[in-house]
């Protein structure tokens, strides 16, 4: 009989369970397992259980997320469409390249990792260009998006975790992902291994222009400036690359539903706004991101 997807994530979490750490006292966790459950426990016999999804719950109080069910599926839709395959590609690229110099396992955290479609596709890419054992971990506050990801990549680990109390020890990983979400400087700095990377995605100048055409009325709000962000990265880490992914994306119908479900650009716009953004199907949308690379 195939393991449950609680079996699988039980048993890297018994291989791996150095990389986290109890959100409430912060000390080892030790997984407890038995042959009906479960659980990661400390010494101070705080215990959080491995749920039936295969994903482990590391946040210290309950939290409501604006992000729901829909957003994270209309998310995962598009990913398989291909609309982040070039900035996934070049994630790997530089994921490759460092784990050829390094010559140890590479431990990738993905910070604000929504239903897990980057850092599955990047496992694959680096693993594709580097023959390299890839330990890679997920946390997100969003109880739905972390299900999402336990089914789907029982291969990783995933933990519901809040960033400013990040659930993972000291000087784990080689690299940080952080993807189109906010980041925790101090915390990545923490979980950081010496000399290990940060890798942040912010979107582009252009990102959704044409969608963002239809939304705002006022020209200031059709760009995006991301020249904050690199200056507050550059401030926390030394910047050691920054790279321009622009591109152009087709969309079809289910694509250009799932963009507008997925981004935030359409939250609370009115209908007649909505209506003019559906109008955009079957023609080609603009993509930029900016991908910075920071060492500790």
């Amino acid at each position: 009989m195939l393991p449950t997807r609680k079996e699988r994530q039980a048993e890297l979490l018994a291989r791996h369970s150095g990389m986290l750490r109890c959100p409430v006292c912060h000390g080892a966790l030790t997984l407890i397992h038995t042959a009906n459950t479960a659980s990661l426990a400390c010494a101070n016999r705080h215990c959080f259980d491995v749920s039936r999804h295969g994903y482990v719950h590391l946040a210290n109080a309950g939290y409501r997320s604006k992000y729901e069910q829909e957003m994270f599926l209309a998310r995962r839709t598009i990913s398989e469409k291909g609309f982040f395959s070039p900035l996934h590609a070049a994630v790997s690229e530089k994921l490759a390249e460092y784990a050829a110099t390094s010559g140890e396992p590479l431990s990738v955290l993905d910070a604000g990792c929504g239903e897990g479609s980057h850092l599955a596709r990047i496992r694959e890419e680096v693993k594709a260009r580097q023959p390299v054992a890839f330990v890679g971990a997920g946390v997100d506050l969003s109880k739905a998006g972390i299900a999402l990801a336990a089914k789907a990549h029982p291969e990783l680990i995933w933990c519901v975790g809040d960033l400013a109390n990040a659930p993972f020890a000291d000087n784990r990983f080689a690299a940080i992902l952080n993807v189109l979400s906010p980041p925790n400087t101090r915390e990545f700095a923490r979980m950081l291994k010496k000399d290990g990377l940060v890798i942040k995605v912010v979107p582009g100048e252009r990102y959704l222009r044409e969608l963002r055409e239809c939304l705002y009325v006022q020209p200031g709000n059709r760009t995006y400036s991301n020249a904050a962000t690199i200056q507050r990265f550059a401030a926390s880490f030394s910047l050691i690359d920054c790279e321009r992914v622009a591109y152009s994306f087709r969309l079809d119908q289910p694509s250009l539903a799932a963009l507008i479900q997925m981004t935030p650009l359409t939250w609370g716009a009115e209908p007649e706004q909505l209506a003019k953004a559906h109008e955009l199907e079957g023609g080609e949308i603009s993509v930029e991101f900016t991908v910075l690379v920071g060492r500790k």
